[in-house]
């Protein structure tokens, strides 16, 4: 019971902040935290129930803890591994095409070693090194949890509609090889050119500088594809400085005021990326100062791992106060536990 009281109340402090502002960072984890660690509570606490009932139930229970979970475990571990040699195929051998493979061997490694751990105490090593291992495996497996409450609050914020009339559409870019659009961010530019129909007399800026490996930016090669696509060229605006996605935002946010020309109201904007990058597009467009939701397009399913990963890490960068307070937590308990009674 007291660990599904303090589901709840992660759950309510993360709806509270939400209520106030749905691109909060930390109301989004808070909710996701709470929900999931709910449902985990609520399913060990069913699975127990159930084992009490009959012994036919105990031994459908033993099944799904000791064959079922682990079973799962192991498919998800390999699903990453074998990931990363798909990625490899399709984009090339790269660091990042590397992360999903990083991520199954580091479950592989840290989810049995940890209760490998807490079952054979520190008995046999000294208390030094059982505390230490407990820390790095214990902060491992917090921020691996947390992995999927950001996929959760990712999923979630995407999952609500968006209704309103567009006045600006940002359509940002991403890496280009030459004055062609590759087949990433054209999928950003056809969801762009989707809701301009459905918003005709809106303008789309498009976003994106030159990159030193770049032989032109990347907001001349998304105008030159939307061009082909039969948008007007008096309907597009260009932003070409820009090297990072907090300056698209705050770049494009100076274009589209400078166009604005009823000063009485704000504009309703959008901006358009791929549905794995949406919710830290729309983070930026938070710090930004900006008033714009994110649409995101669909994305091939072996991209997603390794771009969901990459993204995740770079909030964490970004948010350094929360992995600092992540990693203090786990500290503390492993302190606290080690103390005497």
């Amino acid at each position: 019971m007291p660990l599904v009281i303090i589901s709840c109340v992660f759950i309510v402090i993360g709806v509270l902040i939400l209520l106030k502002e749905r691109r909060s960072f930390l109301g989004g984890m808070s909710f996701a935290f709470g929900g999931l660690f709910l449902t985990f509570t609520l399913l060990i606490m069913g699975l127990l129930k159930i084992g009490e009932i009959s012994a036919s139930s105990s031994t459908l229970v033993i099944m799904i803890v000791y064959a079922l979970f682990p079973l799962l475990f192991l498919g998800v571990c390999a699903f990453f591994i074998f990931n990363t040699h798909t990625m490899q195929t399709k984009e090339g051998r790269s660091v990042t095409a590397k992360l999903s493979a990083l991520l199954g061997i580091n479950l592989l490694i840290a989810v049995p070693a940890f209760f490998y751990l807490l079952s054979m105490g520190s008995s046999n090593i000294p208390v030094w090194l059982f505390s230490i291992l407990i820390f790095l495996l214990l902060s491992d497996l917090l921020f691996s949890f947390l992995f999927t409450c950001y996929l959760f609050y990712s999923w979630m914020y995407q999952m609500i509609p968006i209704k309103k009339k567009a006045d600006y559409i940002i359509a940002l870019g991403s890496g280009i090889r030459s004055e062609e659009v590759p087949p990433l961010l054209k999928s950003r530019l056809d969801k762009a050119i989707e809701y301009y129909h459905k918003n005709p007399t809106a303008k789309i800026v498009v976003s994106g500088g030159q990159g030193a490996d770049e032989p032109v930016s990347e907001a001349f090669a998304i105008k030159k594809y939307l061009l082909s696509q039969q948008i007007p060229d008096v309907q597009i605006l260009m932003e070409d400085q820009s090297t990072t996605t907090f300056e698209n935002m705050t770049f494009s946010k100076e274009i589209i005021f400078e166009d604005w020309k009823n000063k009485d109201q704000i504009p309703t904007i959008l901006f358009s990326t791929n549905n794995y990058h949406v919710l830290r597009g729309a983070l930026y467009v938070r710090k930004a100062h900006l008033k714009a939701e994110g649409v995101g397009a669909p994305t091939a399913l072996y991209f997603l791992p390794t771009a969901l990963i990459r993204e995740y890490i770079a909030l964490l960068t970004q948010y350094k106060w929360f992995t600092v307070s992540m990693i203090l937590v786990c500290l503390a308990f492993v302190i606290i536990s080690a103390l005497p009674y």
